[in-house]
Order: structure tokens, then C-alpha cells, then sequence
């Protein structure tokens, strides 16, 4: 089945990119991309619960200090997978039937993490139709919040991902996914208020996730393992990976300004900071009915174009080296972004 973009979503025609390829001569291999493997979205979600539920037993077995300091670290990198995911369920990505593509989603990937698969849907399909635009409200955000506005100096920049550590921009943080949220959404503050089919599975799952954590008499270990990472280790490495897909500056008429792919990820970048594929971003944003497991695919082809600028929308790795993303983000110090932690809003 094809995957097909969701309602309020721009479709493969309506990106607004660059003429240096012909977007025509593509749409017989993006169409091939786009097929949705049911078998691979399963795999995905039960893979990230299987290394959860090994770090969890880990602690438990070993119960020192820095046997849940590693568990933290490895469930951290986890919770960002799960939102990678949400992701794709937000594109339909995940299952090829719409209906189990939100309940599974939602279930085992947004729910887990404090928000709903429509709510992000909702705010992500502006990003796309809007990017770098005030209609958009990833952008939007950067605006309000100088700790998302990119280059900097390396000490700057080390000072926000410090930030991000040890929970200065915890309030931050949780501002943006309150639109995504299920209390958000249904005060709201959000997207469209949920439904009553959504209305029924929060209540089953919280009840169920009560419960659980109740007769395991595993609140503490949920405390430290899950809640503190998600919103320190985990954000930290959100930040790095929403602020090399995009630069947070004003719009151009060609989005391949705004928008980037990491070639060659390390395995420790595609592990902590761009989990299925993430990195091949502008790959995603040029044409968004392919899944994530196709994207590598995707970007070889349009590698074939003029499109990709080294150093500009085109990085090798994230982390190393002077082709990777991080030399450009720790390249300047603007005079209008400070080097100390920027004041919260």
C-alpha cells in the first residue's frame, strides 16, 4: 500500500524546493519508496520496548549507582526512538491501516512519552506546509526561545546542551509538547480537542499504566529511569537534531535552504541523535510519503542532482570532523545569540 500524506500535510508536489532537479523524473522511484511495510513498523516499536525492558531488568539485577546511570543514558536514547516514531505515525508511516497506525502509535510510542499522535500530527503538518514561516510552530518557538537559534561558539553552544542537562530548559521543553499532549489538546491548548476514541484508550492506558506501576512497585525506578532522562539526556539530544534539520531562519522561496541531511551518521549519531533515518531530513521534507527505512534510498538518488550544497544543507556526520554538522553549529558567536544560558520564557 502507498503511503499516503495525511490530511493537512504537504503532498510530494507541493514542497516548495529548489528547480535544480526535476521533480517529475523522480516520481516512479519516490512512488516505489513510499510503500509502508506493516512487519517493519511492528519490528520498530516491539525493538525499542525489548532494549527498555533489558535496561530496566539490568538495574534491577545489578541495583548500583551506575548500573542506572548507564540504564538512564541507554532508556534516554530509547525515548527519542519512540518520538522518531511518532514521527512517522503522524505520516502514516507505521502501519498500512490508518485506524491501527494511531491506536499502536499512541498506545506504545506517544502515550509513553506525555503526548498523542494527533496532537503532534497536527503541529507537524503545519511545519511541513509552512517551514521557516510564522505559520509554522516549530518556528515559532525558536523565536520565543533564543536557546534554539544556531551558530554559535563551541563554549555557547556547550552551555545550552549543559542547559539541557541538567533541566534548565525542563519548562521549555515541556511548553512545546503541551500542543501535543492529550491534557493540552483536551484544555485547549492545543490541536483539536480528542475524541472520544481517544478519550477511551488514554483512559485504558493510564488506568493500565497506574496499575502496573503500582503492583510492581515501580514508581521510583519510573521517577529515575524515565521521567528524569526524558526530559534532560533525551532533550538534549533532541535540540542537537532539530537544530541541524533546521537553521530557525526566515523562509527563502527554495525550502533547500532551510532544511538539511547528514549523510554518514555514526552509529552512536543514528543511536543517540537521529534514530530511523532522521538524519536524511530534507530528504524527508522534499518528499514525505517515504518511510523511514526508504530514506537512505531516497537520498542517493537525489544525490544524483544539484541539489546538495556541502556545508550548507549537506553534512557528512553530525559530531566529527570538518564536514560534520557540528563545526557549523560551533562555528560563530553572533553577536545577537549571547554565550551564556539564554533567559527562559
Amino acid at each position: 500500500m502507498l503511503a499516503v500524506p495525511e490530511p493537512l500535510s504537504p503532498d510530494d508536489s507541493e514542497a516548495v524546493t529548489s528547480r535544480a532537479f526535476d521533480r517529475r523524473a523522480l516520481t516512479a522511484s519516490v512512488r516505489e519508496l513510499s510503500v509502508v511495510a506493516s512487519a517493519r513498523g511492528l519490528w520498530a516499536v516491539a525493538r525499542q520496548w525489548l532494549i527498555i525492558a533489558l535496561s530496566v531488568a539490568f538495574v534491577v539485577q545489578v541495583d548500583r549507582w551506575w548500573a542506572w546511570v548507564l540504564a538512564a543514558v541507554v532508556i534516554s536514547s530509547r525515548q527519542h526512538a519512540l518520538l522518531s516514531l511518532v514521527h512517522e505515525a503522524a505520516h502514516y508511516h507505521l502501519f498500512t491501516n490508518r485506524q491501527l497506525n494511531d491506536i499502536l502509535a499512541d498506545l506504545l510510542c506517544a502515550y509513553p512519552m506525555n503526548i498523542t499522535t494527533e496532537g503532534y500530527r497536527k503541529e507537524h503538518a503545519e511545519h511541513h506546509r509552512y517551514v521557516n514561516t510564522p505559520k509554522d510552530p516549530y518556528w515559532r518557538t525558536a523565536q520565543r526561545d533564543h536557546a534554539w537559534m544556531f551558530p554559535r561558539t563551541r563554549w555557547g553552544t556547550a552551555l545550552v546542551l549543559l542547559g539541557d542537562l541538567v533541566g534548565f530548559f525542563t519548562v521549555s521543553h515541556v511548553r512545546i509538547m503541551i500542543p501535543w499532549s492529550y491534557t493540552g489538546r483536551a484544555m485547549g491548548k492545543g490541536g483539536t480537542p480528542p475524541s472520544r476514541a481517544e478519550h477511551v484508550r488514554y483512559a485504558l492506558w493510564l488506568t493500565g499504566f497506574i496499575a502496573f506501576l503500582t503492583l510492581t512497585g515501580g514508581w521510583l525506578h519510573y521517577l529515575l529511569l524515565w521521567s528524569v532522562p526524558s526530559l534532560t539526556l533525551m532533550m538534549m539530544a533532541f535540540r542537537i537534531r532539530a537544530v541541524v534539520e533546521h537553521p530557525f531562519s526566515p523562509a527563502t522561496p527554495d525550502e533547500t535552504h532551510e532544511t538539511r541531511d547528514v549523510e554518514a551518521a555514526t552509529w552512536f549519531e543514528r543511536f543517540f541523535i537521529a534514530p530511523f533515518n532522521a538524519s536524511y531530513h530534507l530528504s524527508h521534507h522534499l518528499f514525505p510519503s517515504v518511510p523511514y527505512y526508504h530514506l537512505p534510498a531516497l537520498h542517493e538518488r537525489l544525490k544524483q542532482t544539484d541539489l546538495y550544497r556541502p556545508g550548507e544543507n549537506h553534512f557528512q556526520t553530525y559530531l566529527g570532523g570538518r564536514t560534520s554538522a557540528w563545526d557549523f553549529l560551533t562555528s560563530s558567536g553572533r553577536n545577537d545569540v549571547p554565550d551564556s544560558l539564554p533567559v527562559k520564557d
